[in-house]
């Protein structure tokens, strides 16, 4: 393999959202070994750096789910926003069903409520198995808006309409099946959109040409790289579209299990470095 296309959060973040000694370990072993590797998550490209930047790896990231694709040094590769008029109309619809969002941009991600984009978090955390107290919860949801990786804004529209806002993805969350479902066909139903999750109760909307599977694809063409060269890590929907290019898909232990049938391997999960675990069985020549 000579490309290497890990997601973050359930892969090779921990619980905790940090990369772990053994995976950076073994993500620098790969590079050592002259494997590319990059990160390929629904996260903007800051929220992506941090966690990056503190395991100290320097990787090129593919961000908001493939809407936009930088080099180790930050520079653009590629990027595919939405348009205007498209972001209109899927705040109305979410809106219509009583679907929380946020907005994905190139200043960072924004919310126009704070105290649902803190029980947002905190609810990921319960539906993970998080095993904190709710105090400790609300430290972590609140962090998002301490570090500037989520922003309040009191309106979408003016953010939408400033001509420097270039839009990369919508983000919604509701606990309740049905409304969630209802706005999801909706959503469908427009047409143009590529619809994906990360979680069971959330909704990740972006432009159809901003699907992981293409920027991996499109960045392994940049690199010479054949997909029969490349491996992929993953957990959850907005993954599948990297198992549908790529040679060998690895599923962590955690990933949903419509996620392991799509694998040919499946890894431990990633409270057990199981990035890790899959770059050692790589380079061990077991998954060739």
């Amino acid at each position: 393999m000579k490309l290497i296309a890990i997601d973050m959060d359930g892969t090779l973040l921990s619980d905790a959202r940090q990369v772990t000694l053994e995976n950076a370990k073994a993500v620098k072993e790969a590079q050592e070994q002259g494997i590319t590797v990059v990160v390929a998550t629904g996260r903007d490209e800051r929220e992506a750096r941090k966690p990056l930047r503190e395991a100290g790896l320097t990787l090129p990231v593919i961000s908001v789910n493939g809407a936009e694709t930088r080099d180790e040094n930050g520079g653009v590769l590629a990027n595919f926003p939405l348009e205007k008029q498209e972001v209109f109309n899927i705040i109305n619809i979410l809106r219509e069903h009583d679907v929380y969002l946020e907005l994905y941009t190139n200043h960072g991600a924004y919310t126009d409520h704070y105290e649902l984009g803190i029980q947002v978090v905190i609810d990921v955390l319960i539906s993970s198995g998080s095993k904190d107290d709710i105090e400790t919860m609300r430290a972590i949801a609140r962090e998002r808006f301490d570090t500037g990786a989520v922003v309040l804004t009191k309106s979408y529209e003016e953010l939408i309409e400033q001509e420097n806002t270039v839009l990369m993805k919508v983000l919604a969350f509701s606990q309740n099946d049905v409304n969630r479902e209802a706005a999801k066909q909706a959503l469908i139903n427009l047409g143009g959109l590529a619809i994906s999750a990360s979680a069971s109760d959330n909704i990740e909307i972006t432009s159809i040409e901003a699907q992981k599977g293409k920027a991996v694809a499109a960045f392994a063409k940049t690199k010479n790289i054949p997909m029969d060269e490349v491996m992929v890590i993953g957990d959850s929907f907005n993954d599948i579209s990297m198992f549908e290019v790529a040679a060998i898909k690895v599923a962590m232990g955690n990933a949903n299990p419509e996620i392991k049938e799509l694998a040919s391997f499946v890894t431990k999960t990633n409270e057990e470095d199981g990035v890790a675990f899959a770059i050692q069985q790589l380079l061990a020549n077991k998954l060739v």
